[in-house]
């Protein structure tokens, strides 16, 4: 079993939903540190997936870059397009879903945030979208850059405006350009979230359900509450985290990926962890996490972009 671990850098305030180009506070970066005890103890190697705020914040930056040569880690993309230039106003109520959004505007803020780690000597490999809003659209974007692996797509989740990503598949897949949620034969590989379905076939029922039968907002609701096991260590028990990883080990599964925001470890930077108590359990729920699966299982972390280069050499 592969390990990826993932961590979207980022601006803090989201959580409070203030998507605009205002909101670019990055003191939540400082917090990164306290994973070292941790990921050196079970030689986690994560994917530092990093916004346009961040990646503009020299002292950030700096840490980072620290951070990977301590961690051993990569440093990969996290388009929010709410405050990347450039900036337009449209008709539609922010976070934008990628599908309204025009193709060449999602091109220019990409390519912006590109330049802007370029600047700084990074040159990502990986990527994230903002929202986990992955489409057509913003894929066939994705596929003119030097990315070769995402991350964007959330099993049995459906988010504001779509994309729907009930029936995606929970391991690595290459998908179909013209419908990122499906496998295909993109260059691209796609490495989702980590929520198990109940049943295999599930998200597949739901999204026949969704809409000519029952509303998509009651599906989504079951789908992401009632029907799934996530193995997604915030706000998620260790139990049932356990039962997740079981269930997706036993259907074959070889990849686990789990992300986190950085802002989830500073204090107040999110609902779930509003106090120095609650984050200190949120790190150690993670670190029991990590002894329980090494006890359990082999397991072997790697970053997005080394998960990508072992499928190419799987594949024929």
């Amino acid at each position: 079993m592969k390990l990826a671990v993932t961590i979207d850098v980022e601006e803090e305030g989201l959580f409070r939903g203030t998507y605009d180009s205002r909101n670019t506070s990055v003191a939540n970066v400082s917090q990164l540190r306290r994973l070292t005890p941790i990921f050196l103890e079970w030689g986690v190697h994560p994917t530092l997936l990093v916004t346009y705020p961040v990646a503009r914040c020299d002292p950030a930056i700096d840490l980072l870059l620290e951070l990977r040569d301590t961690w051993n880690c990569e440093i990969g993309a996290h388009l929010h397009p709410w405050n990347t230039p450039p900036l337009e106003r449209l008709n539609y109520d922010e976070p934008v879903p990628s599908e309204l959004m025009p193709a060449e505007l999602l091109k220019a803020k990409l390519a912006t945030l590109l330049e802007a780690l370029a600047q700084k000597g990074i040159k990502p490999t990986s990527f994230r979208m903002g929202r986990f809003n992955m489409g057509p659209k913003m894929f066939s974007v994705l596929q003119e850059t030097g990315i070769n692996v995402d991350s964007s797509i959330a099993p049995m989740h459906r988010y504001y405006g779509g994309p729907d990503h009930l029936c995606a598949p929970t391991d690595p897949y290459r998908p179909d350009p013209l419908d990122p949620r499906r496998p295909g034969n993109s260059k691209i590989l796609e490495v989702p979230l980590t929520t198990v379905p109940l049943t295999r076939g599930l998200g597949r029922f739901l999204e026949a359900l969704g809409g000519p039968i029952l509303p998509r907002s009651w599906v989504s609701w079951f789908a992401m509450y009632l029907g799934t096991l996530s193995v997604q260590p915030l706000g998620t028990g260790l139990r049932r985290i356990k039962a997740g990883v079981l269930i997706h080990s036993a259907r074959g599964g070889q990849v686990l990926t789990i992300f986190f925001h950085s802002s989830e470890l500073m204090e107040g930077g999110s609902p779930e962890n509003p106090t120095p108590e609650h984050i200190n359990r949120f790190l150690e729920r993670l670190s029991n996490f990590f002894s329980w699966i090494h006890k359990r299982m082999t397991i072997e972390s790697l970053t997005l972009s080394q998960l990508d280069n072992l499928y190419r050499q799987k594949e024929p």
